[in-house]
């Protein structure tokens, strides 16, 4: 689990120094940058799902998978986006503080 948890922490550090570019150009999720300006809730779920796309790409799919399901369960995923949309999400992770 710690393994799991260091490697989100790399994803992220990616992120900082502008490395996402590159380790992300086949995921098919918009750049967290244009969701910025529409809407930061949305743009931070974006970075939280990169990291994810990251972990799936570094280390297969099933630690994504287990990874993902750590911090975001999908009936909880489903449930805040249908009750509270994007930004309930992005409370939710903020609450589970997955960027630590």
């Amino acid at each position: 689990m710690q393994r799991k948890t260091h490697l989100l922490r790399a994803a992220l550090a990616g992120f900082a120094v502008g490395g996402a570019a590159t380790a992300f150009a086949q995921a098919p999720a918009a750049p967290v940058s244009a969701f910025n300006a529409e809407d930061p809730c949305r743009a931070e779920v974006s970075k939280f799902e990169q990291a994810i796309a990251y972990v799936r790409k570094a280390r297969g799919a099933q630690a994504a998978s287990d990874m993902k399901e750590k911090w975001l369960p999908a009936k909880v995923e489903s449930e805040l986006l249908l009750s509270q949309g994007y930004c309930g999400i992005a409370r939710h992770l903020r609450t589970q503080k997955w960027n630590r």
